[in-house]
């Protein structure tokens, strides 16, 4: 399937982070320093420009888009600031700033609930263990927490919201030493976590947007299984068909549609899969982003031929449109960080797609599993 993109943006700063949600009219850019931050609107026009002291690692935005949280100097520095520059709350840990791409002391990540009034942190904690921090957006002061313990003693982690808003997933992942997920729920007092039954080698969840189930990569990136939320039953699981194939499945993908996923490729192919059969349906292709062979995008490398695109990364953006990040290739310098970001979709690519609902009635599955009311 060709596709025509509905808006292109050349940008000349690379892209640390995406921070989107559906419930928000805002998502973030980094510049090529990693210490500039643009704050976009949904037609990629900026709004508001930040200056960070230190290199960012973490971004996430108030639901609003008039608090942006920083994770700063390797998970040393958290700091939240207005729209304005002005710094509202920080936090330096007492150990120096650790120079290599893991820290085992310091923040990971971080998230604003849709209430506005809660705010989630993570922390690592040298000895395998990760903190999971609840702080009131008012004070900033951590209301509750809770200590798991790292599953691999290595762990990086990440949050992911479910879409009823009231549980976290949290996934914790050590290379090739495996992968889990937990779920996530504050119930006002308490910090509720559950191991997920999912393979050891899973990647992230992919939610439905209306929250009843979620996809996963895993098998070495050669399967997508299907499974329903909460309970984790296995609904069905495609296979990479091309076993011969250096190509696998990559971790962006999103719900075109009840019964059909779009999923990248590490070649930075998509593919359509049609979730009732579990199998590939047709390659999407984006116009003007087409695959090439991978010589011609990369003539450095000393690969077999093969096609490849210059796509990134692409997340949903809202009901009916995608937003794709593209590499400018060939660069004439290796270390650009020149890309271009990309909007696309519309209804010859979105299908029938249940909404969520305000009663939250998978939440509530969950919640009562835990034995709370």
């Amino acid at each position: 399937m060709l596709i025509l993109p509905k808006h292109e943006k050349q940008i000349d700063w690379g892209i640390l982070a995406i921070n989107q949600r559906t419930d928000s009219d805002w998502t973030i850019a980094t510049s090529c320093d990693h210490k500039k931050v643009t704050l976009v609107d949904r037609n990629l026009s900026p709004k508001y420009e930040y200056q960070l002291p230190d290199e960012i690692s973490c971004l996430a935005i108030s639901p609003k888009g008039d608090l942006l949280a920083a994770i700063m100097a390797n998970g040393n520095h958290l700091a939240i600031v207005t729209a304005e520059n002005q710094l509202v709350f920080e936090e330096q840990l007492p150990h120096p700033p650790v120079k290599f791409s893991y820290n085992k002391n310091g923040f990971q990540d971080c998230w604003f609930d849709a209430d506005g009034v809660r705010f989630w942190c993570m922390k690592l904690i040298e000895g395998g263990e990760v903190e999971i921090q609840i702080r009131d957006t008012n004070s900033w002061q951590i209301q509750r927490q809770l200590l798991l313990e790292d599953p691999f003693c290595w762990s990086s982690f990440s949050f992911h919201p479910h879409p009823e808003n009231q549980i976290l997933a949290l996934w914790a992942a050590a290379g090739q030493d495996g992968q889990q997920i937990y779920w996530l729920y504050d119930d006002g007092t308490e910090i509720h976590a559950v191991e997920v039954p999912c393979p050891d080698d899973t990647g992230p969840p992919e939610f439905h947007p209306a929250g009843g189930e979620f996809v996963v990569v895993h098998g070495c990136e050669r399967t997508i299984s299907r499974f329903s939320f909460p309970d984790c039953n296995l609904l069905g699981i495609c296979e990479w068909p091309w076993p011969d194939s250096d190509d696998g499945f990559l971790f962006s993908m999103c719900y075109l549609s009840d019964d059909r996923l779009l999923i990248n490729t590490n070649e930075g192919l998509m593919y359509l899969i049609d979730l009732n059969k579990m199998e590939m349906l047709d390659e999407l292709i984006l116009s003007g982003h087409e695959p090439r062979p991978s010589q011609e995008l990369y003539p450095n490398l000393n690969e077999e031929e093969g096609l490849c695109s210059d796509l990134d990364c692409f997340y949903r953006f809202d009901s009916d449109r995608i937003l794709s990040v593209h590499s400018q290739l060939p660069s004439q310098k290796p270390e650009s960080k020149q890309r271009t970001l990309v909007i696309f979709g519309g209804k010859e690519l979105f299908g029938s797609l249940t909404k969520v609902q305000q009663s939250a009635p998978y939440s509530k599955l969950f919640i009562q599993s835990l034995g709370l009311s």
